[in-house]
């Protein structure tokens, strides 16, 4: 697997931003998961992902995304999650999977900064465990009753190996 992130970051006072470069999957996301909750308990409030060179997605990634997008509203003080140069099947897959009702979503070609940095990545082949799978899927359960009957049996299998492996 090729061990360059597809990830690039920019942190400031204001917001975090992060463009994707390739696809966005369990396979990719545990590093930008903790990148993310990260900037969230240190404050950070307004992220936005930038899709324009993302060429596809999963659900971890997306249940990734979703479990942001409601911790922030939890948080109550303002915080937002805006998603970027959505455009065809991945446009598609937010909008089918209701993600659009609780982000910000444009499909308008928006540029982001250009002082990026590459996510830092283990070197080790940080796949995501089986927990953050776990939890990426339940976040896009509890969303809404369509997905819950699409994640149903897939968060099922899942809480039943958390449980084992416990």
């Amino acid at each position: 697997m090729n061990k360059e992130s597809i990830y690039q970051v920019c942190a400031t006072n204001e917001e975090v931003f992060v463009r994707i470069k390739e696809k966005a999957s369990y396979l990719n996301c545990t590093p930008l998961r903790s990148f993310l909750y990260e900037m969230v308990g240190g404050g950070s409030k307004t992220f936005v992902i930038d899709f324009q060179n993302c060429s596809s997605m999963d659900s971890t990634f997306l249940g990734i995304l979703v479990g942001l997008a409601l911790k922030l509203k939890r948080m109550g003080e303002g915080g937002s999650l805006s998603l970027l140069n959505l455009v065809g099947r991945n446009l598609e897959t937010v909008e089918n999977l209701g993600i659009h009702k609780i982000a910000l979503v444009s499909s308008a070609f928006v540029s982001g900064p250009n002082d990026l940095e590459n996510l830092k990545i283990n070197t080790d082949g940080e796949n995501a465990s089986t927990e953050v799978i776990y939890n990426a899927h339940k976040a896009l359960l509890e969303l809404n009753q369509k997905n819950s009957r699409i994640f149903r049996d897939v968060v099922n299998y899942l809480e039943q190996k958390v449980e084992d492996s416990a």
